[in-house]
């Protein structure tokens, strides 16, 4: 179903009006349970693998509201036949057994789905990147702009280069940004306590309503 953007006519908060969002609810049918895949990475020195383009779309990114205030600018473009060669690439991947996690980049971009990726229910895990930025944009372009077509996989040592293999042949942009590592994202020369990022992450809800001004009316 096509539903609205929190499944509701009514489209108002005391922040303000909620621009109409469409969201499109599916299911889909994973027939093997070996092949369900998790965004988590799950051992330190795996290899992480971005598999698509690093990107340049800041239009209406969460990154331009939350840090400077701004809606503004077009959304990311997306191109269908992109899509389907990325997606189709990962699925193949983790039929073959060669993928141990595969997150998206989606809201705040590369940056916050690494950062996501860390935060293993088992024991969170750090990471040490080095992307290269073809377009060679501004550095917060590069970690938070959230253009389509976008995953971020890891895969043991053993079998990235079997990985990179398959992403080279079915020519599918890819490059390989780092393993996981440490107790910390380090992404280029910024770096960030993993356990402080985890904790701004798992009590952001709770903080926001506690900090709330005026406490939120039971329905």
């Amino acid at each position: 179903p096509v539903v609205g953007g929190n499944v509701s006519l009514y489209n108002e908060s005391p922040a303000g009006v909620v621009d109409p969002t469409p969201t499109v609810a599916m299911v889909g049918l994973i027939e093997k349970e070996e092949h369900v895949t998790t965004q988590f990475f799950k051992s330190r020195g795996d290899v992480i693998i971005l598999v698509g383009e690093i990107g340049d779309e800041l239009g209406a990114s969460r990154f331009l509201k939350v840090c400077h205030g701004r809606k503004e600018g077009l959304p990311p473009r997306l191109d269908v036949e992109h899509e389907m060669a990325v997606q189709n690439a990962v699925r193949d991947l983790i039929h073959a057994g060669l993928v141990r996690s595969a997150h998206d980049c989606s809201e705040g971009g590369l940056a916050v789905a690494l950062a996501e990726s860390c935060f293993n229910p088992d024991g969170i895990l750090g990471a040490k990147i080095q992307v290269v930025d073809t377009a060679h944009g501004a550095p917060a372009t590069a970690l938070f702009n959230e253009s389509q077509s976008r995953i971020v996989i890891s895969c043991t040592p053993h079998d990235a280069g079997k990985v990179l293999a398959t992403l080279r042949t079915k020519n599918v942009p890819h490059q390989k940004i780092g393993e996981v590592a440490g107790d910390s994202l380090s992404i280029n020369e910024f770096s960030w306590s993993i356990a402080e990022i985890y904790d701004d992450w798992f009590n952001a809800i709770r903080r926001a309503v506690e900090s709330d001004a005026e406490p939120v009316r039971s329905l």
